[in-house]
């Protein structure tokens, strides 16, 4: 094997402080504050928090202290907590509120969720909020599900709707209800997608936000995957893609008004491919787009539709750059992208709100401030501050009165002083590919001969580990292991070269990549070759199985999270490939009829013989990305060979845990395998 080459050194900094081991709990107990938001008037500040109904209704709970497990060692039914709506009526009269001590306003939980978290949420007038769950998923279900409920609620807890059922969303395909715009015009009713005509059509409707009744406002003139309004709710812009087109042709057509017909403005071969619009001019006559026609990397343009002229705004050398922040009227912000080490940057557009983000980085004495919401009359906003270390800290900026005040944090208990920087670093392959990835050791270690976890990311493609506060990287960190996410090739964010040489390639070069780069850590000195173990999910999963089935020799133990172990039973479960996707399966991960030796080369079924490394096998009944049959058929194929191996299953989980209570059992499960298995 060519011998790999260092391109990035690894130079680490270690704090002398001693950090003392934390419980599982400090890492993965719901945040105090998420997603802080305003009301498009500014008056209301809307935010996801914990609640605890047990804890506030139950009076064996009141006092009990936090985290002591039941007798089986679970969550205590105490201490279970579920993400929640809370609005803060931060226009209160009080004093204290005025002054900027936001807990002295009046605040108000505005849904009571006790099985699920609510798990996103928007204002969709001043007094409205429209909010999905993480909990809709049902069985029998034909395709791949996230929410696909929805939901409303008034500002002070009044009129909670269910807009749309789980079922409601449920033929012989999943309907998609995708917002698209406010209508500050009409408060009543927002702009939507929908596909309930056909799969990959989408139709437009204005619907109700208090009752959930729809009324159509154009019928797709041709297959219609996507559309675009402008800042009044004009349909402007569609884009139309032939499911039947081996090479997914796109064609963009484009009206300047609602009295006009659409005509084709572009047409492009649409597979990774092409342009879309993220934004208007303060006139509304040419449109912000991302696009990379013509280059590897997306970047930043401005086209005028009429003649098809496109002005260069910003690209960033080796990443894409595919967002761009607008106030109400249409005056651009800053371009915000990720670097080649995946750090959040800015290129700012105009001198005034350059002038005003550079104020707040000094005052916030941060390298980056990320404004998360802005009150329509851009005299408010709620700012962001965090890190690799930091899981993150928010301010309200109020223009008016130059003041600046601390909001909350989302995990207030976490000290960053004692949680572990993200390095980035690059290696050459076996075939000279540039590899990128990130590289997190323990605090109070040297660096040098630790036991590692690789953990590759879920996708494979377009995904991309980037530098943020990643809770399970610093738990594990945390226990003294080091941990190693590789953007192997096929990943997004590097263009779309990067992504596409990993096409057709699981379990050939895309493993080749992980195990390239423990190889490199192991010349390096960083880690203990002794001492190697493979963690990930769903893609990640496969490659984990792949790891111990392919490379055996290289791996001390391995976790399969809601992963792949047959790629012919993930190609025929049911309803999952219908001739569209099937053909992108065929394309992008192998096709199940011709590859037959690749399939027998790659897919962990074949070689289930060569498994040495204890394996913990980790599902949810309820997922249907990737079927519990995969996880069922492992331990029955494990159990007929005599293989022995860990599992944990949860009937009320899907596609990855999402409820406190399943979380703290199974990071606690994986503390106790690790410490097994990998510790020195």
């Amino acid at each position: 094997m060519k011998k790999i080459l260092p391109l990035l050194a690894i130079v680490f900094s270690f704090n002398t402080l001693a950090v003392e081991e934390f419980p599982v709990e400090h890492f993965f107990k719901e945040p105090l504050m998420l997603a802080p938001t305003l009301s498009p008037d500014g008056k209301y500040l809307a935010a996801l928090t914990p609640y605890n109904i047990n804890r506030e209704t139950n009076s064996r709970c009141k006092n009990r202290p936090f985290g002591q497990k039941n007798s089986k060692g679970e969550v205590h039914f105490c201490d279970v907590a579920r993400r929640n709506i809370t609005v803060i009526d931060i226009a209160d009269k009080n004093k204290d509120c005025q002054a900027g001590n936001y807990a002295a306003c009046p605040s108000t939980r505005v849904t009571q969720l006790r099985g699920q978290n609510v798990s996103g949420f928007f204002w969709v007038n001043n007094e409205r909020i429209l909010f999905t769950t993480g909990g809709d998923q049902l069985n029998g279900i034909r395709g791949a599900v996230d929410s696909i409920g929805l939901y409303a609620v008034n500002r002070d807890g009044s009129k909670p709707t269910q807009l749309i059922k789980p079922e409601d969303a449920l033929t012989s395909k999943l309907i998609q209800t995708i917002p698209l715009n406010r209508l500050n015009d009409d408060p009543d009713h927002i702009l939507v997608m929908r596909n309930d005509r056909k799969r990959y059509i989408m139709d437009v409707y204005r619907m109700n936000v208090y009752n959930g009744k729809f009324f159509r406002q154009i019928t797709s003139p041709g297959p219609v995957i996507s559309w675009a309004t402008d800042r009044d709710g004009v349909l402007r812009l569609a884009a139309l893609q032939d499911e039947e087109s081996l090479s997914y042709e796109t064609k963009i057509i484009y009206r300047d008004s609602e009295d006009e017909e659409f005509r084709e403005i572009d047409r492009f071969e649409g597979l990774q491919n092409g342009w879309g619009a993220i934004g208007w001019d303060e006139n509304q006559e040419k449109v912000y787009i991302t696009s990379n026609l013509g280059r590897d990397t997306y970047a930043i343009s401005l086209l005028d539709p009429n003649t098809g002229e496109m002005e260069d705004v910003f690209e960033a050398e080796g990443a894409n750059v595919s967002a761009m922040g607008f106030t109400e009227d249409g005056e651009p912000i800053t371009v915000v992208y990720r670097d080649i080490d995946t750090k959040p940057q800015r290129h700012y557009v105009n001198d005034k709100w350059k002038n005003i983000i550079e104020m707040l980085k000094g005052a916030l004495q941060s390298d980056y401030v990320g404004i998360a919401s802005m009150s329509d009359d851009e005299t408010k906003m709620v700012l962001s501050v965090g890190s690799d270390t930091n899981p993150g800290d928010y301010y309200m900026y109020d223009r008016a009165k130059n003041s600046l005040a601390y909001l909350g944090s989302s995990r207030p208990w976490i000290d960053p002083k004692t949680m572990s920087p993200m390095k980035p670093f690059s290696f050459e392959a076996r075939d000279g590919e540039t590899i990128y990835g990130f590289l997190t050791v323990p605090v109070n270690s040297d660096g040098k001969d630790l036991p590692l976890i690789l953990n590759p990311h879920g996708g494979p493609f377009g995904v991309q580990d980037v530098w943020r506060f990643n809770p399970e990287t610093q738990f594990f960190a945390n226990q003294g292991y080091a941990v190693m996410q590789v953007n192997f090739r096929g990943s997004g964010g590097y263009g779309k070269r990067y992504e596409r040489i990993g096409y057709k390639r699981w379990g050939l070069e895309m493993q080749d990549d992980l195990t390239d780069a423990v190889q490199w850590a192991v010349s390096e000195g960083i880690v203990d070759p002794d001492h190697v173990c493979i963690y990930g999910a769903s893609y990640g999963g496969y490659a984990t199985m792949a790891g111990i089935t392919l490379t055996p020799e290289l791996y001390s133990c391995a976790v399969n999270y809601v992963g792949i172990w047959d790629l012919e039973m993930l190609y025929r479960q049911d309803g999952r490939w219908d001739s569209r996707l099937g053909r992108w399966f065929r394309d992008h991960v192998v096709d199940v009829e011709k590859d037959e030796a690749q399939i027998k080369k790659t897919s962990p079924r074949y070689h289930i013989d060569k498994i040495q490394a204890p394996l913990f096998i980790v599902h949810g009944r309820r997922d249907y990305n990737v079927r519990i049959e995969q996880a069922e058929t492992l331990m029955d194929a494990l159990d007929e060979k005599g293989i022995p191996y860990e599992s944990l299953i949860k009937r009320e989980e899907g596609h990855g845990f999402t409820l406190y209570e399943n979380n703290v059992e199974l990071y606690t499960r994986m503390q106790a395998f690790f410490k097994e298995h990998l510790a020195k």
